[in-house]
């Protein structure tokens, strides 16, 4: 692939997530914004509602994985579904937006959910197929599927740069529903970049399943039955955990520990992003020379180690608290590129080792799981902030920070336990 193309194909990624992160960045703030006397919805049941669409989207993706791995066992090109899907999510991010006073309340939640359904179903559907198309567009070559991969990882910074930056000029300048349009507009744009990425358009394409019909329900199995990427997915896993607990710590950390303002939360993650974005350029090659596996785990217990440091975050240690929370930050950003930049390698990789013919399936089973953790992740730094408000204080936002740093521990210390497993019982039976 050429560097147009390389380009292309991490506008789907920068699009996407760019949706994602002004959903998420904003949808609570604008469901407490005043209506006449009263906020358009409470905020609880909003969360409540998310949830629940948090769970349905968790559930989805083995059945978005099912459909695109049926298609390309039919013969036809997995890039044909991201035309269907692109303009769902920014369609939905839009609704999801446009409630205002001027609406009864059924009217409200009526636009409110029908704009969540459209964004987290066109979010699915549109980002299992673009994930596997790594697989699809790398055609075997070790080299352009890490390529393929480190572009994902360094696409989704990019688009949280995005979401902390200019998303807020614009809630400022043309309000909530506007600025959604704008990036609704702009992310379907860039979304229809993967499609015309593909390096080999004209090319025919042999179903993969000849001999017998694609069997959803077996190749949702088949990666649970693989111990390396049921491994994986523990340690992917904790990793995304540790990063959602921080993300949530960082208004916290920044207007309790360090007395400063929710505006000073670009101070801390400003750095860990700019010190992580140079970092992709390293991540191909570190994974040609060691293998995805070790960088991964070393990623894993050095984030870790930073993390537990960070507990530290208030002290006067280096010039001021404030420095000294940043240079810990910063110090995190290499890490988080690693574990960013090689995971679609790894899912790809492991996906092959099983056969290759189910790619999708093996994203979205990865989803699932990782939907369901990061849900347990959100819920432990809800307790946690909680805590923060009674009798103990700022040492629960320390707790909350170590626990991202334990996260990460527990994650490796599960993916070295399972691929020692599967060490032993090769030998058992190779021996036998």
């Amino acid at each position: 692939m050429n560097r147009r193309q390389l380009c292309l194909f991490t506008l789907g990624q920068v699009g996407m997530m760019s949706l994602a992160r002004y959903f998420f960045q904003w949808i609570i703030k604008f469901s407490t914004t005043d209506a006449g006397g009263n906020t358009l919805f409470a905020a609880g049941a909003v969360g409540a509602v998310l949830l629940a669409f948090r769970l349905f989207d968790g559930v989805t993706d083995p059945f978005a994985g099912a459909l695109s791995d049926y298609w390309v066992s039919k013969g036809r090109r997995r890039r044909e579904l991201l035309i269907f899907t692109l303009l769902l999510p920014g369609i939905g991010l839009a609704l999801c937006f446009l409630p205002s006073e001027a609406m009864s309340t059924a009217l409200r939640w009526s636009v409110l959910v029908f704009g969540m359904f459209l964004f987290f179903v066109g979010y699915t559907f549109y980002a299992i197929p673009y994930w596997s198309l790594i697989d699809d567009y790398s055609s075997g070559d070790p080299h352009l599927r890490r390529r393929l991969s480190n572009l994902l990882g360094a696409g989704l910074l990019i688009a949280t740069g995005i979401g902390f930056v200019i998303s807020p000029l614009l809630v400022d300048q043309i309000g909530y529903f506007w600025g959604a349009c704008v990036f609704g507009v702009l992310a379907s744009i860039g979304m229809l970049g993967p499609v015309l990425a593909d390096p080999h358009p004209a090319q025919d394409l042999e179903p993969l399943d000849q001999s017998s019909e694609f069997a959803p329900a077996t190749a949702f199995l088949r990666a649970f039955k693989q111990p390396r990427f049921v491994g994986l997915v523990m340690l992917l896993g904790g990793s995304q955990m540790s990063l959602t607990i921080m993300t949530s710590a960082a208004p916290f950390i920044a207007v309790d520990l360090l007395k400063g303002t929710e505006q000073d939360v670009s101070l801390l993650l400003g750095p860990l992003l700019a010190a992580a974005l140079p970092c992709f350029i390293f991540a191909p090659r570190l994974s040609t020379r060691f293998g995805w596996e070790k960088v991964l785990v070393v990623s894993s217990i050095l984030l870790g180690l930073v993390y537990c440091s960070a507990a530290a975050v208030g002290a006067d240690i280096i010039v001021s608290p404030f420095v000294t929370a940043m240079l810990i930050f910063v110090c995190g950003g290499p890490m988080v590129a690693m574990l960013l930049a090689l995971e679609g390698e790894a899912i790809t990789d492991c996906a092959r080792e099983a056969g290759g013919d189910s790619v999708s399936m093996f994203f979205g089973v990865y989803n699932l799981v990782v939907k369901a953790m990061n849900g347990v992740a959100i819920f432990m730094a809800g307790v946690f902030a909680e805590m923060s408000r009674g009798v103990h204080g700022d040492q629960a936002i320390r707790w909350m920070i170590l626990a991202a740093g334990i996260s990460l521990f527990v994650g490796m210390t599960a993916y070295i336990l399972i691929v020692r497993l599967r060490s032993r019982l090769e030998a058992a039976a190779n021996a036998v």
